[in-house]
């Protein structure tokens, strides 16, 4: 049981590298060796683990961001044309 949990989380891990990425069209290992510095580093310092993983996601993609220009999600309208 233990084993196909650690599977399942790598498999999902994985994705997660595989999406970001994608996403920010970097090469998949300079993605992962981030990400998993950057957990690493949140693991060394946290009190309280439960949300590491999260953290160390939103992290990268912060990191990654000023290099990645995305187009805004909304378009900007005139609401007081009508």
């Amino acid at each position: 049981e233990k084993r196909a949990a650690f599977e399942r989380q790598q498999a999902m891990w994985h994705d997660i590298v595989k999406h970001l990425a994608e996403e920010f069209s970097c090469p998949i290992s300079e993605v992962g060796n981030l990400l998993s510095t950057t957990t690493n580093q949140l693991e060394q310092e946290a009190r309280i683990k439960d949300f590491i993983q999260v953290l160390a996601i939103k992290q990268v993609k912060d990191l990654l961001s000023p290099y990645h220009h995305r187009p805004p999600r909304h378009e900007q309208r005139d609401l007081t044309h009508p």
